[in-house]
């Protein structure tokens, strides 16, 4: 028979939105609300598994109340099997009253299984075999990964082999000073799974919205955008194995939050125009954007386009402006600042003629406005 995975990873459920002090409340709730769309999403859609690849919280000093609250949405999983393994923000640690020790208080061990040790784990699907390896995390940072004792494991080819790790893989993430359980693509090849399943890395893998063949690894993302650095749209996988070990996935984007950027040269009124128009393309109540403006204006539409933010300010969940707006040199500044037939006077009208929109204008006016405030 198929079996059907809802796989997600990165959940960081707890992460502060310390970036985003107006809308934190607001992407925190959104974060577990989309956390549990997920579970509707596999409930809706009759997965047998749910798969969680590890950093299900952003630390391991999350409050029971976040604990309780994220373990009774996994309760409403209706499918066979909840499958957790602890990622490095989340590793595992052997003592009582630890993070994992709470979580397990929570949960059915029959429904809700977290593979923390290093050994396979079996599961009977009607009449399919399903045998999972787990390399969870027991630390923050390692130069090792852990999948090594899944190459020595013995393997069932009658079947289905699942390894589920967590940790950078080489040409798909960046772990320059190799302290994030570093794993290669041969590597994982080398340990003969029917498919990986793996956590970490936050931008999702492959790139496909839909897989037709399979790509032997799948990397979940994050369900919702984290932050500046990571502002892909929330992502986790919809994966279908058959009994002849045939791979077909969708991707299944359980918010419509978006974190975006935008770097913007500013020179006319047109070019404010514009602006407004590509702000109102965003769907604001679900964006935070990051808005970088670059340009010359002068005082009158610069005053202008910021009474124009300022108005969109509110519709978005963050706006975060950056002004790197220089002042627009013309014969108009130049007679308002300097006497006609002055020295500077002379200097930036002959430079406004060879090249009014120049680099070398503009410093000019800097240099001389500078001398003149220290007189």
């Amino acid at each position: 028979m198929a079996i059907k995975i809802l796989f997600t990873a990165d959940n960081h459920i707890g992460i502060t939105y310390s970036s985003f002090p107006k809308a934190k409340k607001h992407l925190q709730d959104e974060r577990i609300n989309s956390f549990e769309k997920m579970v509707q999403y596999a409930n809706d859609n009759q997965m047998n598994y749910f798969i969680i690849g590890g950093d299900l919280f952003d630390k391991t000093s999350i409050g029971d109340k976040t604990i309780k609250e994220i373990t009774g949405i996994l309760k409403k999983f209706k499918g066979e099997l909840v499958v957790v393994i602890p990622g490095n923000h989340d590793f595992y640690e052997s003592s009582e009253n630890t993070l994992w020790s709470k979580f397990r208080e929570n949960v059915n061990p029959e429904k809700v299984v977290v593979l923390k040790e290093y050994e396979m784990f079996d599961h009977q699907l009607g009449d399919q075999l399903v045998h999972f390896y787990p390399a969870g995390c027991r630390s923050i940072h390692s130069d090792k990964n852990m999948i090594g004792w899944i190459y020595k494991a013995e393997k069932n080819k009658e079947s289905i082999n699942i390894g589920i790790a967590h940790g950078n893989v080489s040409d798909l993430g960046i772990d320059d000073a190799d302290r994030y359980f570093n794993m290669t693509k041969d590597e994982l090849k080398s340990c003969n799974m029917d498919l990986w399943l793996l956590g970490h890395i936050h931008v999702p893998y492959p790139l496909n919205e839909i897989v037709t063949e399979n790509p032997e690894l799948f990397m979940a993302g994050t369900h919702m955008p984290d932050s500046w650095k990571y502002k892909h749209d929330g992502n986790a996988w919809h994966i279908e194995i058959d009994e002849k070990k045939k791979v077909n996935a969708k991707r299944y984007k359980p918010t419509e939050i978006k974190i975006n950027e935008m770097i913007y040269n500013v020179n006319s009124n047109a070019d404010i125009d514009l602006l407004v128009n590509k702000l109102n393309e965003y769907n604001s109540s679900k964006t935070a954007l990051r808005l970088t403006l670059k340009g010359r204006l002068d005082d009158e539409n610069k005053k202008h386009l910021h009474e124009l933010i300022k108005s969109k300010e509110e519709e978005f969940l963050t706006l975060d402006l950056t002004d790197h707006i220089s002042k627009k040199i013309d014969a108009g500044l130049i007679n308002q600042h300097y006497p006609n037939e002055s020295l500077p006077h002379l200097l930036l009208t002959e430079l406004l003629k060879e090249d009014p929109e120049g680099t070398v204008i503009q410093k000019a006016f800097e240099i001389l406005d500078k001398v003149k405030s220290k007189k």
